[in-house]
C-alpha cells in the first residue's frame, strides 16, 4: 500500500522518480539538460496547485534524481482571459512534497483551456496546455459487499451517461483519505486545541466543570492509501497489457463502447484497508469516475502499465511516458469527476 499526497501528482511525481532511478535513458531525449517537471491533474472545482521539480543528473548521467524548484516564475492562463501569477505554497502540508507547490485562490472550471508556462533563470520555460473536460456524467452508483478470491470486496456498479459527439476519456479510482480526529472545547468563550500542549493542560485541569463539553470533528488531511480494483469488464483498456485476475492502481475505459451513449461498468474494489486500527490510516474511501484530457489518460494508462513490465521487461527497454509539457517532462492534465464517499472506520 502506498501513500499519496496532494491529489495524486505528487504520487505520480514519485513514481517518475523511481521509474528514472532505476532505469538508464529514462528522458525522452538523450541530452544531459536537466528539466523543469510538471505533473498535475487538475480537475473541476479544485483550487489551483501544481507542483514543479527539477531532474538532477547523478553521477554518469544514466540516474536522475528531482529536487524542488523555488525560484520558477509560474504563470496560470484561463482561456477567457484570466491570468494569474502562482506564489510558492510553503506551508508545513507540503514540507516532504518532492516538488515545490505554486498556488493561486482559483478554481478550475469545467469545459475550459488553461495554459501553464514556467520560466526558471537555468532551466527555461516549459509550457502546456489542457483542456479541463465537460462533467462526467453519472446515472447511478450501486454498492454491495461481496468476495473475491475468499477477501471482502465492495462491488461498484456504476451507469455511465456520455456525451454525444465527443470522445471521453474515463478512469475509474479509489482511495482511502486519512482523517484526523480534532478534539476542542470552550472555556470561558475561548476555543482550545487539545491536540496543542497549552489546551491539552487546561483540559485536564477544567474538564470536570459542567460548563466544559469536549467537542471532536474530522479533518480530512492531504494523505492518501491507494485501494486496489478488480474488474473482469472485457472492454477496459487495462486488458491490453494486464490480466483480469491482477489488481488494478486504476481502471480505463474509452467511450467507444457505449451503446446509445450509455454504459454499465462493473468492478470491485479491496476492503483490506477499509477499516484501520492505526490513527494514521483512519479515514473515509473515496471513489472517483473520471472524465480525463486525451494526454492525462494516455500519461495514467503508461504508468499503470509499468506496474506489469517492472520485473518481466530489462528496466532500459521500458518506455518514457509522453507528456504534454513542451521544453521539460511530465504531464499537465484535465479531468472532472464525480466523487462518492464512504465511512467505515469508527472515528
Amino acid at each position: 500500500m502506498q501513500a499519496v499526497t496532494i491529489k495524486y501528482y505528487i504520487f505520480l511525481f514519485l513514481l517518475l522518480a523511481m521509474t528514472s532511478s532505476c532505469k538508464k535513458n529514462f528522458l525522452p531525449d538523450q541530452d544531459d539538460d536537466d528539466k523543469l517537471v510538471v505533473l498535475a491533474e487538475v480537475t473541476a472545482g479544485d483550487i489551483v496547485r501544481i507542483p514543479v521539480g527539477r531532474t538532477i543528473r547523478a553521477g554518469s548521467g544514466n540516474l536522475i534524481n528531482f529536487e524542488k524548484v523555488n525560484d520558477a516564475t509560474v504563470v496560470l492562463s484561463e482561456e477567457n482571459g484570466g491570468k494569474w501569477l502562482l506564489r510558492a505554497d510553503k506551508s508545513a502540508q507540503f514540507a516532504n512534497n518532492p516538488a515545490s507547490i505554486f498556488t493561486i485562490k482559483h478554481f478550475y472550471k469545467p469545459n475550459t483551456i488553461y495554459t501553464l508556462e514556467i520560466s526558471h533563470p537555468v532551466l527555461g520555460t516549459a509550457r502546456a496546455t489542457t483542456r479541463v473536460p465537460q462533467p462526467v456524467q453519472v446515472e447511478q452508483i450501486d454498492t454491495s459487499s461481496g468476495l473475491r478470491q475468499g477477501k471482502p470486496v465492495l462491488e461498484v456498479k456504476v451507469s455511465l451517461k456520455d456525451l454525444p459527439d465527443q470522445i471521453e476519456n474515463y478512469v475509474i479510482e479509489a482511495v482511502k483519505q486519512v482523517l484526523k480526529i480534532r478534539r476542542t472545547f470552550y472555556y470561558h468563550g475561548t476555543k482550545y486545541d487539545c491536540d496543542t500542549d497549552e489546551g491539552k493542560k487546561l483540559y485536564e485541569q477544567v474538564k470536570n466543570d459542567p460548563s466544559v463539553k469536549l467537542l471532536k470533528d474530522t479533518l480530512p488531511q492531504q494523505k492518501f492509501l491507494r485501494l486496489n480494483l478488480y474488474s473482469k469488464d472485457p472492454n477496459i483498456e487495462n486488458l491490453r497489457f494486464d490480466g483480469s485476475d491482477n489488481a488494478f492502481r486504476r481502471i480505463f475505459l474509452t467511450d467507444q463502447y457505449f451503446v446509445n451513449n450509455k454504459y454499465e461498468l462493473k468492478f470491485s474494489i479491496d476492503k483490506e484497508y477499509f477499516v484501520s486500527d492505526e490513527n494514521d490510516q483512519k479515514g473515509r474511501v473515496l471513489l472517483q469516475v473520471k472524465s480525463a484530457s486525451r494526454d492525462l489518460y494516455r500519461y495514467l494508462i503508461t504508468y499503470e502499465k509499468y506496474k506489469t513490465d517492472f520485473g518481466s521487461i530489462p528496466a532500459n527497454q521500458l518506455a518514457s511516458p509522453a507528456g504534454n509539457v513542451q521544453y521539460g517532462l511530465g504531464v499537465f492534465g484535465g479531468s472532472t469527476q464525480v466523487e462518492k464517499i464512504y465511512y467505515f472506520d469508527e472515528l
